[in-house]
């Protein structure tokens, strides 16, 4: 069985880099050598970076330490060529302590500056519980008037007939065959389009301080951030993100990666590997001032053993706000203090050494039955994707690596799926769902679990958690050892402090804490700002909050960038006669189009090498369960690993998990 897996999982990898090979990718490859470090940006944002990294504590001390300690090394080989061994032994113990007191001042700034990191993160992720209840996830600026605007050259029309137009493009969608050959021919002309030199444009901007480029800065490296700068001609615009994270993750193999599926690095990708034209900002955004156009952030700064937090502003021409939403508690009580999310990388490690620590401690001898079977009891709250995702991989750990670990700890081990509608996978048809329910709830075929090991708990509100049990509305008790919470999202601050500051605009109760956008992703009310994914809401045009979304307006708005698209316009509008390749040159029109979703299907992992696989195609829907749907489920979540580095590492864990099993070592 091992061997077929492992022979499907290598085939798999081969096709779909067959398949999903474009001429983007490719590019990518042989692009040209990255930034010449001699040359520095002169943008602002450069700057700005630049004046932080000097000041960080991890570039600072940690080199001059390495670089001290290597020079008197250096002085100790060649002194201890000499007679005097007493003189030497001296000399190389005043090298040690002066070594290991770099080193604890190295690791003292650190710890420091990661708690602050945590502390600014907290802050910007605190919602009030009421906005989180609330958030249970006319024309704009751009609208109405009666004066005249020139929208092409040597044409004016006025706002009256620029609205009727804008009305019209709004409303206009195109036809399922007509959109997958839109996004074909999308496709083509970023693989066709020339990729700048990036050393060569570091150096040009250096040289003139980007001053005639317009500033374009991104809030947040999630999947709408990623897609963006993956799509966008940066070389046009003093390009910077801004980030207090420095990385990209593929969010829904968290479940697999917090159980040893996949490991971590393997489905994170540097940001600054996205487009290494962008500068990076490592900070946190906590406020932006749409009238002077500038955006406030929080860093932190070290200085040798000391770190602080610091407060900066960027400016910004262009602003897209791609900060993803938190995870939504509902207000409940306990649920932050005692509940594991899904959200990060740091989630999924926590929640991973956590698992590790249920089975240690389990396994001491004087534990009573009732403390053994409560440390074994894992409680999932939220049976949408990641819920059941994690359910799956937890159930496929226990079934497949347990009981080579912990054979005597199988009677003990309950897995709890609660949710608080009468479904699971809403998304899904009905009898997928089933399916799904099926799949989760078969009986296992290890000796020594108990047959209903896991159980499901629908039309079940959690009303309380404590440290110990949740109590739900029903008056239930259930003791556990670890408690998952998958059960939704809700707004960030930010998102909220941009809300309440344009005002009346913003005002949709559909909105649900989101910001409010037009069919062209800008934010109404805000001139120069534009905002996608799970933090965006399209006026009119309701849309799930899923990565699929983000990713296909991160694209859009990168490919309208790079075409240097008239924002402050009713209608953006687009050059004609600056066309890029042949296929921008057909395709161009006076205007931009709108931006419409690809509904490329839904795929969810129900444990057992088994999955479920809906596709939408004109409305028809194709329908795939088990093992083939297992391999779509596969094939997906490889072909969109956003590198082929990514690709090679994953394939490479799934190989290894096939035949080694899972690594259940903590650090």
């Amino acid at each position: 069985m091992v061997s077929v897996r492992c022979l499907v999982t290598i085939i798999l990898a081969v096709c779909s880099n067959i398949l999903g090979a474009s001429a983007f990718r490719l590019n990518r490859v042989f692009a040209p050598a990255r930034t010449d470090r001699s040359c520095v940006s002169g943008s602002l944002c450069s700057q700005r970076g630049a004046a932080l990294q000097s000041r960080n504590g991890y570039s600072t001390s940690a080199f001059s330490g390495y670089s001290w300690s290597r020079t008197a090394a250096g002085l100790l080989g060649a002194k201890m060529g000499g007679a005097d061994d007493d003189e030497n032994a001296s000399l190389k113990k005043l090298v040690d302590k002066e070594s290991g007191s770099k080193e604890q001042g190295l690791k003292n700034s650190i710890a420091q500056a990661e708690d602050m990191k945590e502390e600014i993160a907290r802050k910007a992720g605190e919602v009030s519980s009421r906005d989180e209840k609330d958030a249970d996830v006319g024309l704009s600026q751009f609208g109405a008037s009666t004066e005249t605007t020139t929208l092409q050259r040597g044409k004016d029309i006025t706002r009256d007939e620029a609205g009727t137009m804008f009305a019209d493009l709004s409303n206009r969608k195109l036809s399922y065959p007509a959109l997958v050959l839109d996004r074909f021919l999308d496709g083509l002309e970023d693989g066709l389009r020339p990729k700048p030199d990036v050393s060569q444009v570091r150096c040009e901007e250096g040289k003139r301080k980007a001053s005639g480029k317009p500033k374009l800065v991104v809030l947040g490296s999630g999947w709408g951030a990623h897609a963006l700068m993956k799509s966008v001609d940066a070389s046009k615009f003093d390009a910077c993100v801004i980030s207090p994270r420095n990385y990209f993750v593929f969010t829904p193999m968290l479940a697999g990666a917090a159980t040893g599926t996949v490991e971590f690095r393997s489905i994170t990708e540097s940001i600054r590997d996205a487009n290494p034209v962008f500068d990076y900002l490592e900070a946190t955004a906590t406020d932006v001032d749409i009238k002077k156009k500038v955006v406030k952030c929080q860093s932190v700064v070290c200085e040798g053993a000391e770190c602080s937090i610091e407060d900066f502003e960027v400016p910004y021409d262009h602003l897209v706000v791609g900060v993803g939403a938190s995870v939504n508690t509902f207000g409940i009580p306990g649920v932050k203090e005692h509940c594991y999310f899904l959200k990060q990388i740091s989630d999924a490690e926590a929640l991973r050494k956590a698992i590790g620590n249920a089975f240690e401690r389990a396994n001491i001898p004087d534990m009573s039955l009732e403390e053994r079977i409560r440390t074994l009891t894992f409680v999932i709250a939220g049976a949408g994707p990641t819920g059941v995702e994690f359910t799956a991989e937890l159930r496929d750990f226990i079934e497949q690596d347990v009981p080579k670990y912990y054979p005597n700890l199988l009677p003990y081990i309950r897995i709890k799926l609660v949710e608080a509608s009468d479904r699971v996978l809403m998304q899904f048809e009905s009898s997928m769902q089933q399916k799904a329910v099926q799949d989760l709830l078969n009986r296992p075929q290890v000796e020594g679990l108990d047959e209903n090991y896991t159980e499901l708990l629908l039309k079940s509100a959690v009303d309380q958690v404590t440290s110990a049990e949740i109590r739900l509305k029903d008056g239930t008790v259930i003791p556990y050892g670890i408690a998952v919470w998958a059960a939704g999202i809700g707004p960030l601050p930010l998102t909220l402090s941009l809300r309440d500051q344009i005002g009346e605009e913003q005002q949709d109760e559909q909105a649900r804490g989101r910001l409010v956008c037009d069919r062209w992703l800008r934010v109404k009310g805000a001139p120069g700002v534009m905002a996608i994914g799970d933090c965006s809401t399209i006026d009119g045009y309701a849309l799930p909050a899923t990565a699929q979304v983000a990713s296909q307006q991160g694209s859009y708005l990168g490919r309208l960038f790079s075409k240097e698209a008239k924002w402050d316009e009713v209608l953006p509008e687009l050059e004609v006669d600056k066309s890029e390749n042949f296929i921008d040159g057909i395709r161009r029109k006076r205007y931009a189009k709108p931006f419409q979703f690809l509904n490329l299907g839904i795929l969810a992992y129900t444990g057992g090498d088994n999955a479920l696989a809906e596709i939408d195609v004109a409305g028809s829907k194709i329908q795939s369960t088990g093992s083939a749907g297992w391999f779509l489920w596969r094939s997906a979540y490889f072909s969109k690993q956003v590198s082929l580095r990514n690709q090679l590492m994953v394939m490479f864990d799934w190989v290894k998990t096939n035949i080694f099993g899972r690594d259940l070592t903590r650090y």
